[in-house]
């Protein structure tokens, strides 16, 4: 079938003369079999937790199905998904760099040299002392090193050449992978000398600047190497787009969603107070700079985040955001999303389990019924404890939408959503959910680790 070699995880699944045929792309064949798997009642919800109906007889009505995913990239960094749970990732069809998925798993998206790689592509260690000027000039002074937060000065021809060698040398030693990250280091300096100040007013921003990098050291490596991609971010300060210089065609542009509110839509959040700042002096909100993108950008990923990375076990009332806007990064030519989320070895608190099913399945297809996948996960998960759940979901959802509450990945203070009041509330709807469960031990224990998020934040901010 032709159209198969357009993606390798796209499935065919036919029934013809009593026989059934699934064919596909790489790992497209093992999705349509779990794709088949679900149209029979099987559910996948957790590395721990399936749902296999128990049938004396099978039968399968003519089935004419083909699918592809609306996102080429899929990846989440739950532990769920990771190291530890490879086979569940296959399930939730995820195959991205973080949930390294081995050939016997159709392997996926792999990176050579992962995000905020200036350190590792020029190395201070080996070049500060000699060469001070390949390092950005914050506040009057060349800096680099472990102490001090150090990027590039990318105007300086000479490491061009030190990056290409470098690179070279990485993607020579893993010849399998395809991706390789030329990004800045993960702080807000960047450098002022006369040549970056001036072509980052000349683009509008200091992403225009990383990108004449880039283009360079792309169109170099591309004869020898010309199915890797060149990765870089779109992140604080290098957010906005470029205005004159566009994208070469092998390099990826993976947009971050870190200054952003996650209570509210894309589409509908109006808080200014998280723009990004141009160096002309006007500002751009994440919506503004996802549209300006995709215009100038053929591969545009975008790196989303799920949780409050200061606290994690803090509860994080995204729900209701999820499904917009995934809805949205793919309305604006979005190949590819990683969806940053709680990385603790058992999964974290905060309902995690349910949220990455949602977003896997959100990420595979946005339009998907995400509240009939929520009914099925909650019912079969929690029991006759879901009404409860839900209902404290809910309830903090409500709050952040009537209150016009501004949610962020970085706070630290304590939200209005969990005030002493609040929390007497949500406590009397998990009492009700522990009583509703009290005989079943399973899912009692899971509603108690859901309840640790109300316990942290009980004792966090009453005894701080």
């Amino acid at each position: 079938i032709e159209h198969l070699n357009e993606n390798e995880d796209a499935f065919y699944v036919k029934t013809e003369n009593n026989s059934l045929f699934i064919t596909g792309g790489k790992r497209g064949v093992m999705y349509g079999v779990y794709d088949l798997l679900e149209s029979i009642g099987c559910r996948f919800f957790t590395p721990e937790c399936e749902k296999i109906p128990t049938l004396t007889k099978l039968e399968i009505s003519d089935i004419d199905k083909y699918e592809k995913p609306v996102f080429e990239c899929r990846e989440t960094d739950y532990c769920t998904n990771t190291g530890r749970a490879q086979k569940f990732a296959t399930m939730c069809r995820v195959n991205g760099a973080s949930n390294n998925m081995p050939d016997s798993l159709g392997g996926g998206l792999s990176y050579a040299l992962f995000a905020h790689s200036f350190g590792v592509l020029v190395p201070p260690e080996e070049h500060f002392a000699d060469h001070p000027e390949y390092y950005a000039l914050i506040d009057g002074e060349r800096r680099a090193g472990d102490d001090v937060d150090w990027q590039l000065c990318l105007t300086n021809p000479d490491i061009v050449d030190i990056t290409v060698k470098n690179i070279r040398k990485i993607l020579k030693a893993n010849p399998n992978k395809k991706i390789v990250s030329i990004s800045q280091n993960d702080n807000q300096n960047h450098c002022q000398c006369e040549k970056c100040l001036k072509s980052d007013m000349e683009e509008g921003s200091p992403v225009g600047t990383l990108i004449r990098f880039v283009n360079k050291v792309a169109e170099i490596l591309e004869p020898e190497f010309p199915d890797v991609l060149f990765d870089i971010l779109a992140y604080h300060y290098t957010r906005p787009a470029s205005k004159l210089t566009k994208v070469r065609h092998n390099v990826c542009v993976r947009l971050c969603a870190s200054d952003t509110c996650f209570a509210h839509t894309y589409e509908k959040c109006d808080d200014e107070t998280h723009m990004v700042l141009h160096p002309d002096g006007t500002k751009t909100g994440f919506l503004d700079d996802l549209k300006a993108w995709s215009k100038i950008c053929d591969r545009l990923y975008v790196w989303d985040y799920t949780s409050n990375f200061p606290l994690y076990l803090m509860p994080f009332p995204n729900w209701r955001v999820l499904k917009p806007n995934l809805q949205t990064l793919a309305n604006n030519n979005v190949k590819g999303v990683f969806e940053e989320a709680n990385r603790a070895q058992n999964g974290g608190t905060d309902f995690n389990e349910l949220r990455n099913y949602l977003i896997c399945k959100l990420m595979w297809n946005p339009d998907c019924d995400v509240e009939r996948h929520r009914k099925e996960f909650m019912e079969y998960f929690y029991g006759d404890a879901a009404e409860y759940l839900n209902e404290y979901i809910d309830m903090l959802c409500d709050f952040v939408e009537k209150e016009d509450y501004h949610l962020y990945i970085q706070e630290t203070k304590r939200p209005d959503y969990l005030s002493d009041e609040c929390l007497k509330k949500y406590n009397e709807l998990f009492d009700k959910a522990e009583a509703a469960v009290a005989g079943d031990g399973i899912k009692l224990a899971r509603v108690q680790k859901a309840r640790l998020s109300l316990r942290f934040a009980d004792v966090y901010w009453n005894e701080i």
